[in-house]
């Protein structure tokens, strides 16, 4: 094992702390407020920190597992978000209470403030545990170490599943000090009791107690295993987004919802795509930070540093929504009871959001080049923004939707994209035909030709439904999320 003294500035870790996995092994000793505040006065003050430990897991890019120091960079994260505010001391000697209250000096001093830290390489699993117990000498055990010997069923059954192929061939984390068995207990304990269930040692060791005579013949158990079987095809190697215990949790629930529809078969692709694409835009919006276009991944970052007991409950509302509108091919698989309309509708209301600082980003960039804006400014298209945030359910307010899209997306820009449409604005040219224009008009070879276009558009968003008249009104805001997801990602890419 080699260890190199490295340094580097909060604002850096910061941007990028989606590539720092904080584990478990210490989440039931949970910082007091007053230890938070007063670690943020430290730094603002100029003093050093105690030295960090991190194990380099990947080169490119640079990922780590915090082998120490895991409460103090949760801290810092927490300050820099504007979720910590210092105490009245601090506050009147700092000039503010929260981290955008600051004087920009401060703020300035806070964001090149250099931590040291020693950089692991060349480690094996065992190397890392032994340093570990040695830097935590004297302490108890973690919970899922004391967990592990718990006298149940439940417990018999976690272990069991913690030897799967998935965690041994698929997982990037280490099993230090019981972390597959941590993770693989946690997934039953919400599959038994769903996410009302507290995650913590005492929760845990009251419903492996209960939990005793816990079958592994039982429902719920060839559920699982069969869930960990469909993640080993999903995943053909190891992969980086499977590193944080946390998220592994949930995608093991994910997957659970997933499998028990029992339409799996076939949709393994799918579901890889879609956490690839949910890990590279977990970090291209952690490294925007507070100009971050969409905030819910902000929010799933927060669920894997701060310990709250809802945290397991809102990663997988963030992650259900967005494989709901990643591919139609969900809508056709999930039970549309598995997600809450009230989650679609939280999820419209973020992708109106995004749409709307899309706009203003593209409007400025392409006024630095051109001096006029490329969408249109008017009273009309604010009223628009704000329309397409609001869920419809029938075919009257989907009509009314795609006539918003096409005055934004068609008439907005008019000729100014030239040859750069991008293919969510020509499906909305599309969908608009289908419901304004006589379509039968011409000859059969090319009203059918049209027809077909207009069912292919419509089919992209709506898991195969070729036509708004025939779908189910608890559908539509399935549909306007898939929509709304294509033209803020298209807009996202759009060079102008």
């Amino acid at each position: 094992m080699k260890m190199e003294p490295r340094s580097t500035a909060l604002d850096k870790v910061f941007k990028r702390r989606g590539r720092y996995d904080i584990p478990d092994w210490q989440r039931d000793e949970v910082w007091t407020l007053q230890q938070k505040q007063l670690l943020i006065d430290s730094i603002l003050s100029g003093w050093k920190l105690p030295k960090f430990y991190f194990a380099l897991t990947s080169s490119d890019p640079e990922e780590f597992d915090v082998v120490d120091g895991q409460q103090r960079l949760a801290t810092i994260w927490e300050f820099f978000e504007n979720e910590l505010r210092l105490s009245d001391a601090s506050a009147k000697r700092f000039g503010g209470y929260t981290y955008s209250e600051l004087p920009d000096v401060l703020t300035d001093s806070f964001d090149d403030f250099t931590i040291q830290y020693d950089e692991i390489t060349e480690a094996t699993d065992d190397d890392i545990q032994e340093f570990f117990q040695r830097l935590q000498a004297g302490k108890s055990l973690t919970s899922a170490e004391r967990l592990n010997s718990v006298n149940s069923n439940l417990t018999r059954f976690a272990r069991r599943l913690s030897t799967h192929q998935f965690f041994k061939e698929k997982v990037v984390t280490s099993n230090t000090r019981k972390a597959y068995f941590d993770m693989a207990l946690k997934a039953v304990a919400i599959e038994i009791e769903g996410f009302g269930i507290g995650l913590r040692y005492d929760d845990l060791k009251a419903l492996s107690d209960s939990q005793s005579s816990f079958s592994e013949d039982s429902q719920i158990a060839t559920r699982l295993i069969r869930t960990l079987d469909y993640l080993d095809k999903a995943f053909p190697e190891k992969s980086p987004f499977l590193r944080n215990r946390s998220t592994i949790q949930s995608i093991i629930t994910l997957a659970a919802i997933i499998v028990n529809t029992g339409k799996s078969a076939g949709t393994e692709s799918h579901l890889l795509a879609f956490f690839e694409d949910f890990a590279t835009q977990l970090a291209k919006q952690n490294e925007l930070g507070l100009k971050a276009t969409d905030t819910s991944y902000l929010d799933y970052q927060r669920t894997l540093s701060a310990n709250v007991k809802s945290g397991a409950k809102d990663r997988h509302e963030i992650l259900l929504r967005k494989l709901l509108i990643s591919d139609p091919t969900w809508m056709g698989v999930m039970a549309l009871r598995e997600v809450t309309s009230s989650a679609i509708h939280e999820e419209i209301d973020n992708l109106g959001r995004r749409i709307s600082l899309l706009i203003s980003q593209k409007n400025e960039e392409y006024s630095a080049k051109h001096g006029a804006d490329l969408f249109k400014a008017t009273t009309r298209t604010i009223k628009a923004m704000t329309s397409i945030r609001e869920p419809v359910e029938t075919f009257d307010g989907y009509s009314n939707l795609v006539g918003e899209l096409y005055f934004t997306f068609r008439e907005g820009p008019g000729s100014r994209l030239e040859n750069n449409v991008p293919p969510s604005f020509i499906d909305v040219n599309l969908l608009r035909t289908g419901l304004q224009h006589d379509v039968d008009h011409g000859k059969s070879g090319a009203v059918a030709a049209k027809r077909r276009k207009i069912g292919e558009a419509f089919a992209r968003y709506a898991s195969g439904e070729t036509s708004p008249s025939t779908l189910a009104p608890e559908r539509f805001p399935l549909v306007q999320a898939a929509l709304l997801r294509a033209i803020a990602d298209d807009l996202d890419k759009l060079n102008v």
